[in-house]
């Protein structure tokens, strides 16, 4: 254990690897004397010592190839989007509806046979199943996407392709978390 600060019990749930955890309620009083530690520095330290534990644990490597992953995902995104607004002629809903899904696929595939291969299944089944919650996941993040898009867009007056991004940039950690706890379950 290399616990930093106070967050021992951080370092002991997340380097004991735990499969059930119990939550003992405790009720603070008021201080009736001194004053809090916690300041900037304390803020800090348990960011580095987030950051520790995810380097550890091989799970910021993870998360940044989810991220690579999501950069192609971006390119797939944005060229469809383009192409479908402004060659196609669609409405900026559908061709950004469908471009997600485009990017969705895309980014399922890669996912899966490069983030997430030490958690894969094999067989058919399986991998369909992971597909639908993948997409299940997506769906969210594709309304957030979706409704920032056409929020920064109509009431903001920003150029599509700048608030896509915006979009883009707010799903990456919901994204990333559920697919994480939920579709690639350890």
């Amino acid at each position: 254990l290399k616990p930093s600060g106070y967050k021992i019990l951080l370092e002991v749930l997340v380097m004991g690897q735990f499969q059930n955890i119990a939550e003992v309620p405790y009720r603070f009083r008021l201080r009736e004397k001194g004053e809090s530690k916690l300041g900037v520095r304390q803020q800090i330290n348990y960011l580095k010592h987030l950051v520790s534990l995810m380097r550890r644990t091989g799970e910021l490597t993870r998360f940044l190839k989810f991220c690579l992953v999501g950069g192609s995902g971006v390119i797939v995104n944005e060229g469809l989007l383009w192409i479908l607004k402004q060659f196609a002629g669609m409405s900026l809903a559908l061709s950004s509806g469908i471009s997600i899904e485009a990017s969705i696929i895309s980014n399922f595939l890669l996912n899966d046979f490069f983030t997430f291969t030490d958690r894969r299944s094999p067989g058919t089944g399986f991998f369909l199943r992971r597909f639908g919650k993948f997409n299940l996941v997506s769906l969210v993040g594709l309304g957030i996407n979706l409704g920032t898009l056409l929020l920064l867009t109509h009431f903001f007056n920003l150029y599509y392709l700048l608030a896509n991004l915006v979009g883009i940039a707010i799903t990456t950690l919901w994204n990333y978390l559920a697919n994480r706890g939920w579709t690639w379950k350890p």
